[in-house]
């Protein structure tokens, strides 16, 4: 069986750290200008899709145009994988719509002249050199993002993964499941690290489970009643 690793707080992101982050970067890019601006669009790309889709460093430098918005119409990430079945990844409008800004405005500047900027086959990033990204590169750009952002020694493209799997979990009741398809764990066990980082009280819980069953049940004998009243008066006539 897949053995859960150890998640340490300082391997995420709390909810003030991700606000600052994504104030940081909107800021940024807001306030620059020229082809210093078109790198800061380009940071605030790569890092809000990361954290807000929890996709591996190397599914990210995979992504083709057409595997976003631009191609499919759908808010999401087509994580197609070398080996075993690919998989769909949900993103919320905000990073869909600085895909569309990108891909638009930004990335035609990067692209090398033999590349069509219509190709939606072609890689979705582009760095200033002209070059689509691999693995590497990717992670020194991000560790250089986070560090101007006053994340430090903590700044990796993996802090963003498990800071997605801990908002995913905490942002969506719990959905385990959810948590579970959107970063591609083969096995329950692995995601159910992220629900040891969310504290909630129990007694509060208990009473939520009580109080829906009951506002359920009152709901459903009423209904029940309704339906079967003919036959409850044919029973005591």
């Amino acid at each position: 069986m897949t053995e859960a690793w150890d998640l340490q707080t300082d391997m995420f992101l709390s909810t003030v750290e991700v606000d600052a982050l994504l104030t940081h970067l909107e800021t940024r890019a807001e306030r620059t200008k020229g082809r210093t601006q078109q790198s800061a669009r380009l940071d605030e790309m790569i890092v809000v899709a990361l954290l807000l889709s929890g996709l591996r460093s190397s599914e990210f430098c995979e992504l083709a145009v057409g595997n976003t918005i631009v191609g499919t119409g759908v808010s999401a990430f087509v994580v197609h994988r070398r080996a075993g079945p690919g998989r769909m990844v949900c993103v919320p409008q905000r990073v869909s719509d600085l895909v569309r800004g990108y891909v638009d405005e930004v990335r035609p500047r990067f692209l090398p002249a033999e590349v069509d900027p219509d190709d939606q086959k072609q890689p979705l990033v582009f760095n200033e050199h002209r070059r689509p990204y691999e693995r590497s590169g990717l992670y020194r750009r991000v560790v250089r993002i986070l560090t101007e952002a006053g994340l430090g020694d903590r700044a990796s493209v993996q802090l963003l993964r498990h800071t997605y799997g801990y908002l995913a979990y905490l942002r969506t009741g719990g959905n385990l499941l959810f948590v579970q398809r959107q970063l591609g764990h083969a096995h329950p066990r692995i995601t159910s690290v992220y629900a040891e980082l969310v504290e909630e009280s129990y007694a509060d819980l208990a009473e939520r489970v009580a109080g829906e069953s009951a506002v359920w049940t009152a709901e459903r004998r009423e209904r029940v009643y309704k339906q079967c009243r003919p036959a409850f008066d044919c029973a005591v006539d």
